[in-house]
């Protein structure tokens, strides 16, 4: 009778084990490339960051002050009434975030790449502002935050004012000399391509930030939108309402965040430092008709897309500069 020994029992059993476990496992990722990618990442943080512009804490006065006459620049009643506020210091980038530097985050993160339907590829190009919905807005600045070290975030709307009024001061317009010039520092009106320029096609404002007012271009705040909040804002570093307001004509879409920048037809119609704007964190497909027939994207598949979305510019959080 053929009898079979116990592997256990034998040393030369073992061998087969000890071949399996040796075996080679699957091939690691490509080296190069991760170190490629690697390095583009610390190459564009390394630029964002010589590329802050710091402005000192201070006190300024938050809203639309009125012409002499005592008469509102704004039409709408939610810049208003004028409050003082007071921030401290805090560095903003010059330039919003480009298509190309919101394709590395997203390749980096393993995410799709934002605004691959036919009209958001006919807007887009590498040194062109990125639209993108406020999750995406607002996860960029976190990974950011993660790889330089810094304590970036999405601007607060106080934030975001003071910048474009480089530092409160009392100017109409967040363009080189508070003015806009067709042509020098705005798009002139017969301008063809009507999309927003590439950053930097125009001057900075005097605190050095370009871009803050431009063809059809708003940005993310952090704060939820709340019409009334300038009644009952702290003074003190004010950062939006704790929830926003839900539309009463829209509360299936929820609330909106604030959007700040050119939200009108021209500057002279919705595009002051102090004009506020709301935007849902999601991008809403409009059929075209109207907005009751519009679809809220927010199926996981949509990603950070949003071809007609606001665009973004980080700060960082601390209150000395971080050169």
């Amino acid at each position: 009778m053929l009898v079979i020994p116990l592997c256990g029992a034998l040393p030369a059993c073992a061998q087969p084990q000890q071949a399996v476990e040796a075996a080679p496992t699957a091939a690691p990722p490509d080296a190069a490339a991760s170190a490629a990618l690697n390095a583009r990442v610390t190459a564009l943080v390394l630029r964002i960051k010589s590329e802050l512009r710091f402005l000192r804490g201070g006190t300024f006065d938050m809203g639309d002050w009125g012409n002499a006459q005592g008469l509102p620049y704004e039409s709408e009643p939610d810049a208003r009434p004028l409050h003082k506020v007071t921030l401290d210091g805090f560095s903003m980038m010059a330039y919003k975030v480009t298509y190309e530097d919101f394709d590395l985050f997203t390749d980096v993160v393993g995410q799709p790449r934002i605004n691959q339907d036919p009209f958001g590829l006919k807007q887009r190009s590498p040194r062109k502002p990125a639209t993108v919905n406020w999750f995406g807005a607002k996860a960029y600045c976190e990974w950011l935050g993660k790889h330089s070290g810094l304590p970036f975030d999405l601007p607060t709307e106080a934030q975001w004012e003071y910048a474009a009024r480089s530092g409160g001061k009392r100017v109409l317009f967040a363009t080189d000399n508070g003015k806009v010039d067709d042509g020098r520092n705005y798009p002139s009106e017969d301008l063809k391509d009507r999309r927003t320029p590439d950053i930097g096609s125009y001057p900075p404002n005097p605190a050095g930030f370009f871009g803050m007012l431009e063809l059809r271009a708003t940005e993310w705040t952090q704060d939820w939108y709340d019409p009334e909040y300038y009644q009952h804002s702290p003074k003190m570093n004010p950062k939006g309402p704790e929830r926003g307001v839900v539309p009463a004509d829209d509360p299936e879409f929820g609330a909106k965040r604030v959007a700040r920048g050119l939200l009108g037809s021209s500057p002279a119609f919705g595009g002051f430092v102090f004009t506020r704007g709301a935007r849902w964190p999601y991008a809403v497909k409009s059929n075209g008709l109207k907005l009751a027939d519009s679809k809220l994207v927010t199926e996981p598949s949509a990603g950070y897309s949003d071809s007609v979305g606001p665009q973004v510019r980080c700060v960082v959080n601390q209150p000395t500069t971080t050169r």
